[in-house]
């Protein structure tokens, strides 16, 4: 806000103008100290100084006196004498911390009441992020220091249940700035695990420990079948494998309601110490145990099966109580009546392929053996594993393009069959046909030289190296630079460019005229017709000689100037002009032909160069070649 103050000096002068009886200057004090004295006290009491509270309405004037009385309306005109002192003229002036004139501004350094701007003045000066004046704090949107509160800056602002001031996810705070909790998705140190849902039958419970056996929820990721936490025990309804309990597992359920007396597992059968429904086999049962010679169901005597269990008549081929059945004990066991007088069995140690078996070991027979559980000979495709013969067997999931092959071995890299994982198999250790050893199709920057490759160094083929890209072998002309080899490679065939066909830097001396060049004789020697930096040097003189740099055949001038010379030829031969002209100082052939075996002349007899005859060119002498001319010709060099 503006504030318009007499100045000192003008104030001074009134004054002294008042002294010497100027009543005007009188008037014009007495307007500036009202002025000033009620700008004063509107800035002290801290009420905004108005142009109604302190500028007059007098327009003080030199020579003229003024009534000078404050009224509520701005002057009409500005005091002549003396400056008027205002925030914002670029002048630091009393009650003023700063004044940067335009430069004032509530985002600047010095603002616009012309205030040093600091931190908590509620501006947002240079250097600060935010300013909100007494509510700056650590805790709030904008922080004490004028910094804005965000997420990581360590101070818990608006929003934020905590901030560590790290990007550590699995603290006690997380990324987010919230405390960490069971269920947010992320492992805090005091947790197992999280996985964000409500599911307590997943691999993570809802107090976010590790799925255990036990923990009271039943699991089936896990394998559980049950899960009884506490209750869990070897002999209770869930055992402490969080597995129904089940008569055959081993574990004797005699808790709950349980009604085993024991459990042998697999060995739970007739005529076992315990049978297959988990009760002791005790004599009178009718199941014949190991101890028993017979169990007809009774404790009575004299029907074959003594009280205390012994055979009495099994063999006698009489069904006696107690038999299943009785052949007499004739040593066929696969009649339907074993030795033991009872009916035929998988697992009773006799093979009997009337009932379908085709072989049985008794406890001998084993998935993983010879004699399947199931009475059935051991086979490839039957989903078990014949221990020391098969490698695999995933049943009708075999293939020669599966993980086990047909033949139950296990998949791998060269054996002919194309397998999980590979996108190729020829069954051969060769890395140059189409399929390597690592069964991968064969590609350009494999590392083996393959049909229709040049070259192949792996991971090293670059287009500056001795193998591009594409598997070429680097030569000049192929559009690449070869480090160390080539200075340039434009990938074409002229040799008046920037980059000769033998990959060079175009430079003068080189034997070919390239843009910038008036000629170019392959040296860099002088006053030889082409000089050091490759500008044409004039030297052919009438009767000059030389000969052809190609082929020896002699040359004379017949005239020469320093736009062109007549060349002619000594006798006969073949001869390459351009050259001849560029030897010469000049840049190019002009008109060329025969002479009818006369030099410096045509068709005229005895002409000598310092005796030339007529310049006729009938354009002969081009048959052996573009840029050569042959016989008895002659031709004119142009500058």
């Amino acid at each position: 806000m503006k504030r318009r103050l007499w100045s000192r000096a003008g104030l001074m002068a009134a004054v002294l103008a008042a002294a010497c009886g100027d009543d005007s200057a009188t008037s014009s004090a007495t307007n500036a100290s009202t002025t000033e004295a009620a700008t004063e006290a509107a800035t002290t009491t801290g009420a905004p100084a108005t142009t109604e509270a302190t500028i007059t309405t007098g327009t003080p004037t030199t020579g003229a006196s003024a009534t000078g009385t404050t009224t509520g309306e701005p002057t009409t005109g500005e005091p002549t004498t003396g400056a008027v002192a205002e925030c914002g003229d670029g002048k630091v002036d009393p009650g003023e911390e700063c004044d940067d004139g335009r430069g004032n501004g509530i985002d600047q350094a010095c603002t616009d009441e012309c205030k040093q701007a600091t931190c908590g003045d509620g501006l947002v000066g240079p250097g600060e992020a935010c300013d909100n004046g007494a509510d700056n704090a650590d805790m709030n949107a904008c922080k004490a220091d004028c910094s804005a509160n965000v997420c990581g800056d360590g101070a818990v602002g608006p929003g934020e249940g905590c901030d560590d001031g790290n990007q550590t996810d699995d603290d006690e705070c997380t990324n987010a700035c919230k405390l960490a909790s069971c269920g947010d998705g992320v492992v805090a140190p005091t947790e197992q695990c999280d996985d964000g849902n409500q599911d307590d039958t997943d691999a993570c419970t809802n107090n976010c420990t590790n799925a255990s056996c036990g923990d009271g929820f039943l699991q089936a990721v896990a394998g559980e079948e049950c899960d009884a936490g506490a209750s869990n025990g070897v002999n209770a309804d869930c055992t402490d494998a969080c597995k129904a309990a089940v008569c055959g597992d081993g574990k004797v359920h005699d808790t709950g309601a349980g009604t085993e007396q024991c459990d042998e597992g697999p060995n739970n059968l007739p005529n076992s110490t315990c049978n297959p429904s988990c009760q002791l086999n005790v004599c009178g049962d009718g199941d014949k145990g190991p101890m028993e010679g017979c169990d007809d169901g009774n404790a009575m005597g004299g029907d074959g099966c003594s009280a205390s269990c012994q055979t009495e008549g099994c063999g006698n081929a009489v069904v006696d109580e107690g038999e299943v059945c009785d052949d007499g004990q004739n040593g066929d066991q696969d009649d339907g009546c074993t030795d033991l007088c009872a009916l035929p069995a998988c697992g009773d140690g006799f093979e009997q392929p009337g009932s379908g078996e085709a072989c049985d070991l008794g406890n001998g027979n084993s998935n993983n053996g010879a004699c399947t559980l199931a009475c059935e000979d051991a086979v490839c495709g039957d989903d078990f594993i014949l221990v020391g013969v098969e490698q695999c067997d995933d049943g009708p999931l075999n293939g020669n393009d599966k993980a086990c092959k047909a033949d139950c071995t296990t998949q791998k890299c060269g054996d002919g069959f194309v397998g999980p994982n590979e996108t190729c198999d020829d069954g051969n250790m060769n890395n140059n046909d189409a399929c390597t050893n690592v069964c991968k199709a064969a590609t350009c920057g494999d590392g083996f030289v393959q049909p229709g490759e040049q070259c192949d160094d792996g991971a090293n083929n670059s287009n500056t190296g001795a193998c591009t890209n594409v598997c070429k072998t680097a030569v000049c002309g192929d559009g690449f630079v070869q480090a160390g080899v080539e200075q340039c490679d434009d990938a074409n065939t002229s040799n008046t460019d920037a980059c000769t066909n033998a990959c060079k830097t175009a430079a003068c001396g080189d034997g070919f005229v390239q843009a910038g060049e008036q000629c170019d004789d392959g040296n860099l020697a002088n006053n030889d017709g082409c000089s050091s930096t490759c500008k044409s040097e004039v030297s052919a003189q009438q009767c000059q000689t030389g000969t052809d740099p190609f082929t020896n055949a002699p040359w004379v001038v017949c005239e020469a100037n320093a736009n062109s010379a007549w060349i002619s030829a000594n006798n006969t031969g073949t001869y390459t002009p351009l050259v001849i002209c560029q030897q010469l100082g000049y840049s190019q052939v002009g008109q060329y032909g025969g002479t009818c075996g006369n030099v410096c002349g045509y068709c005229q007899g005895a002409t000598t160069c310092s005796s030339p005859g007529t310049k006729t060119f009938d354009m002969a002498g081009k048959s052996c070649g573009a840029d050569k001319l042959c016989f008895t010709v002659m031709w004119t060099c142009l500058k």
